[in-house]
């Protein structure tokens, strides 16, 4: 005798109620999203929305996860581009819209607050950091390597220098800085750092 599975079978995409989430926190921050904001999203109940994907704190952990793993093939794919500059102005204009309409990075405009009481959300935002700090430093490296920068400037401060310009522009895009205000900012932020790298230049900091 065939035994029918208990329960409801899904129908939904979880990736797609679990990007429905992110937004929602993204709009609103942690504090002010509610469980029923998450239902009223998703489409589901909270009974069905507990046993999938737990509490609003378990929920918030796993959309930030999936942002930062976004994110963090976004900057491999700017980054890939040959030339120095083309590889970060690809990188400025993809933060730039991903932070458009006020949205601004959904770490760094969420994660902080919840981090304070959550070692899980810190050591996600710890390691996400320290991701974005090796990519940019190995992307600089390469550059120096291949005649593209100049040696005179490690690349770790470059690389500090690009992640202080991008999280600058998360930071005032959720201020309501205009798309266009943000590109304009992150380009003149750009040019320094490229006077600062540019082969031949030897002033730079150590």
């Amino acid at each position: 005798m065939d035994v029918k599975p208990r329960g409801r079978p899904r129908r939904y995409d979880p990736e797609v109620v679990l990007r429905q989430g992110l937004e929602t926190f993204w709009r609103k921050g942690y504090a002010a999203t509610s469980v029923d904001d998450l239902c009223f999203a998703t489409g589901l109940n909270k009974p069905s929305l507990y046993a999938a994907w737990g509490d609003k704190q378990q929920w918030y952990r796993q959309a930030l996860q999936v942002y930062v793993k976004q994110v963090g093939e976004g900057m491999a794919l700017a980054l890939s581009q040959t030339r120095l500059h083309d590889a970060l102005e690809s990188l400025l204009r993809q933060a730039v819209a991903l932070y458009r309409d006020g949205r601004g990075c959904f770490m760094l405009t969420t994660a902080p607050a919840v981090a304070w009481d959550d070692d899980m959300v810190r050591h996600s935002m710890a390691a996400a950091m320290a991701a974005q700090d090796r990519v940019l430093c190995a992307r600089f490296e390469h550059a120096i390597a291949q005649g593209d920068a100049s040696p005179a400037v490690s690349a770790q401060s470059l690389a500090v220098m690009v992640s202080a310009l991008l999280h600058s522009l998360a930071l005032r895009a959720r201020a309501g800085e205009a798309e266009a205000e943000l590109l304009q900012r992150g380009l003149s932020g750009l040019s320094a750092i490229m006077a600062a790298a540019r082969p031949g230049d030897a002033s730079g900091v150590q």
